[in-house]
């Protein structure tokens, strides 16, 4: 707490500063894309809210140039941040509305990836903001009815960059159905889906991804009926793969003809990312239980994209009808979508950023 009341910043840098709040690990996540261009011509000072996302942060260097907890919201502390830090503007992601923040802050300030809930701090605080880039065009009417200039650049959160990785699997013949990011309690869901599917349309592999890698166990047991083997025994004569290795769930979306995402199917989690299966242009089907993920419900639905299932019988429908070829992909690329995305956020921001470069 001490730090957040007197901010004490050390560095030095002949580049103009950028001053880029990101609250928790989730934003930071979704500025990555951008983060990284900018870095090329401005020092980027970091800061963040969630105690959680210190630790995170420091496995994260190559995206920031330093990183200091947000200073405590009052004008001293705000003051001193800023006249330590000299930026020459203040971006922050979504939702980060603290007073004495943006009533204090001298340099230019644009909100990121902002939407609009129309409540009556939002109606003030947003006036402060020299830019304001948000998803939707009804996100920016309602930006530019409060007099702000706002644009609509679409979500950042459909910019998903991963790195050049290979990853192997060994499969048998036929169909495959990828179920990426499941937790023990969505198991009553994924056993009764799968015992279905094999009755309706007989071979399908199945390659369970666990959420976290201590679960792997549960799932082998879990799933001991159809016989699962675990990925690193790169056996050609399983049906049932349960993936027992870290940060594959990505690349391993492009083996299957149909993905699952978990912490959808069971209350208590609220779900995972729904669009990294359509960067392979697959189907993807989710539960109902979907409050963290919201807004990539709404893109995923707008899109055609995938499906949300309320139970083992709809998802079985579903799923037979992509697999068997009667459900053509739609005609969209979301990596091109994506691209334009990131091009818009970085377009207007290096124009509100030209004079200090």
């Amino acid at each position: 707490m001490f730090e957040r009341i007197f901010p004490r910043l050390k560095f030095n840098t002949t580049k103009p500063v950028l001053w880029f709040h990101c609250a928790s690990v989730g934003e930071f996540n979704t500025a990555k894309p951008i983060l990284r261009p900018l870095r090329k011509d401005f020092f980027i000072l970091l800061t963040y809210f969630s105690p959680r996302a210190r630790e995170f942060l420091k496995t994260q260097e190559g995206f920031y140039d330093a990183v200091h907890p947000l200073p405590l919201d009052n004008p001293l502390s705000v003051k001193l941040f800023e006249r330590q830090a000299k930026p020459y503007a203040l971006l922050i992601m979504e939702r980060e509305l603290w007073y004495f923040l943006l009533k204090g802050v001298k340099a230019k300030k644009v909100l990121l990836n902002a939407y609009a809930k129309g409540s009556f701090w939002e109606r003030v605080l947003t006036r402060q903001f020299d830019l304001i880039l948000c998803r939707t065009e009804k996100d920016r009417e309602i930006f530019e009815g409060y007099g702000v200039n706002a644009i609509a650049c679409g979500n950042l959160k459909v910019v998903l960059e991963r790195e050049e990785k290979r990853v192997s699997l060994t499969l048998r013949e036929g169909k495959t159905i990828v179920a990426g990011s499941f937790h023990p309690q969505e198991l009553p869901f994924l056993k009764e889906f799968y015992r279905r599917l094999l009755e309706e349309i007989g071979q399908v592999n199945l390659v369970v991804v666990p959420r976290h890698l201590s679960k792997v166990d549960v799932f082998m047991e879990g799933l001991k009926e159809f016989k699962p083997c675990l990925k690193s025994e790169n056996r050609e004569d399983c049906q049932v793969i349960v993936v027992d290795s870290l940060g594959e769930l990505f690349y391993l979306y492009a083996f299957g003809d149909l993905a699952l995402v978990g912490g959808t199917f069971a209350e208590g989690v609220g779900g995972h990312n729904l669009l990294e299966p359509a960067y392979y242009r697959k189907f993807v089907l989710f539960g109902p239980y979907t409050h963290k993920v919201k807004d990539l419900e709404e893109f995923i639905l707008s899109k055609n994209l995938g499906f949300n299932v309320a139970s083992p019988q709809e998802a079985v429908v579903i799923a037979k009808e992509i697999l068997e070829g009667r459900l053509a992909y739609p005609d969209f690329n979301l990596q091109g979508f994506a691209k334009q995305v990131k091009e818009c956020y970085l377009s207007n921001l290096y124009k509100i950023l030209s004079n200090a470069r």
